[in-house]
């Protein structure tokens, strides 16, 4: 009898351990703190639903040859979590399962419009779930702004007219920090200006258009703007510490800033000193309006493969990250720097439960996080990857443009001629 049962019992073990079902997930949350949220995350989905996870890390330089690898090897994986562009080039090869990822995105019902377009892939498909997301806007001394009866920094002629008032070169104070680099920091301000202007470096038909009109009044807006700017070819750290020490009434940042404002530790180690009033004089514009209305942001997406074997255990992991608790315990892996693509979730009392979040309250990081609605970007255009554009980046056309500007007192024509000759140079056209 004894003997009987322990047969039964461990025949039961061998049956289930067959029919157990495991899921490898890719991450590019490769740092060791993050990695550890991440499995403990994934044991207690385990522990839930009885299904394992096999957690990958692999570093975001590295993804596109270890995808190729892993395509070739037919050991994709079965749901992974990335940036857009490698979720939707995947997605344009046939890697994606978009109705898949787009019933997960209808049944939650509140993730917010402006994320959703960046990974649209036609007839009702995505090639990823918008997952969180960081946005770029004007971070500007709201009291300064008070004082001198400015309106917010929103739109070209608020921006320049607040640029102008609060430059003052003599008091070491300037209207605004602009990046005059030929680096990515240059692009991804310009990106928010000339999408707010209707100007894009290509057409719908893959053109490149750096030299429109609309792209030439960009670069005229931009070169204005740096009249009163801090003097030299400043960097994205420049216009960090200029804003952080009082130098500067506005810089364009990401939502990264938002500990450098709030945490003691994190703002003396900028600049050597803490104003616990930055926060509350702080405000933030989420977006920018001329004859269009953009911002700028990277949107990090879950993206379930058409090669997955277990795709009903893809998605109940994909849920299960993106819901209550489990979602606000990754967000809290860079509050301000990982914001909810979820609305429900923003508002959630539980998210906001955080060192640095608190000190904005939740009215602040509701117009912060309202920014997902209107984010735009060169590389995207109508639902489409623009494959062009990563040539453009990696090259910095644009950046190399704005820097050749200044340097050599161009005009915005000319500026805009040579982007477009450079363009066409590197492309091959």
């Amino acid at each position: 009898m004894k003997k009987s049962l322990l047969v039964i019992t461990i025949l039961t073990l061998v049956i289930s351990g067959l029919f157990a079902q495991s899921i490898t997930f890719w991450t590019t949350e490769t740092e060791s703190n993050r990695m550890q949220r991440i499995q403990a995350l994934a044991t207690i989905f385990q522990a839930k639903t009885g299904i394992s996870v096999s957690v990958v890390p692999v570093q975001e330089n590295n993804m596109f040859s270890r995808l190729a690898a892993s395509k070739a090897a037919e050991t994709l994986p079965d749901i992974m979590e990335d940036g857009i562009e490698p979720l939707v080039l995947l997605g344009t090869e046939g890697l994606m399962d978009t109705k898949l990822n787009a019933k997960i995105i209808n049944d939650f019902g509140d993730i917010y419009t402006g994320v959703k377009k960046l990974l649209y892939a036609g007839n009702g498909g995505y090639y990823g779930i918008p997952f969180h997301a960081w946005v770029q806007g004007i971070w500007y001394h709201k009291n300064w702004f008070d004082k001198d009866d400015l309106a917010t920094p929103t739109s070209w002629y608020n921006i320049l007219e607040a640029a102008k008032k609060l430059n003052d070169p003599s008091k070491e104070i300037y209207g605004i920090v602009l990046p005059k680099q030929a680096d990515d920091y240059a692009e991804q301000v310009f990106t928010e200006i000339a999408l707010a202007n209707g100007a894009r470096p290509f057409d719908a038909q893959g053109n490149v258009t750096l030299d429109t009109p609309e792209m030439i009044q960009s670069f005229a807006f931009y070169k204005e703007l740096g009249k009163y700017s801090m003097p030299g070819f400043t960097t994205v750290l420049d216009a960090l510490k200029g804003y952080l020490s009082g130098k500067a009434g506005m810089i364009f940042y990401s939502t990264y800033i938002m500990d450098d404002l709030a945490i003691r530790d994190v703002q003396e180690s900028r600049i050597h000193n803490f104003d616990p009033q930055l926060v509350k004089n702080t405000g933030f514009a989420n977006k920018m309006i001329n004859v269009d209305t953009s911002s700028y942001g990277q949107v990090v997406g879950l993206g379930i493969l058409n090669s997955s074997k277990n795709k009903t255990a893809a998605e109940k992991f994909a849920k299960f990250l993106m819901t209550g608790d489990n979602y606000i315990y990754w967000l809290h892996m860079a509050p301000g720097g990982m914001n909810p693509t979820r609305k429900s979730i923003a508002t959630n009392p539980k998210f906001l439960d955080n060192p640095v979040l608190k000190r904005y309250g939740s009215q602040k990081i509701a117009t912060i996080i309202a920014a997902l609605n209107n984010i735009e970007r060169f590389d995207f255009y109508k639902g489409k990857v623009v494959t062009q554009m990563s040539k453009l980046s990696a090259n910095f056309v644009i950046g190399k443009a704005i820097n050749l500007m200044f340097a050599n007192n161009w005009t915005p024509t000319r500026t805009a001629e040579w982007a477009q000759k450079e363009a066409k140079r590197i492309l091959g056209k």
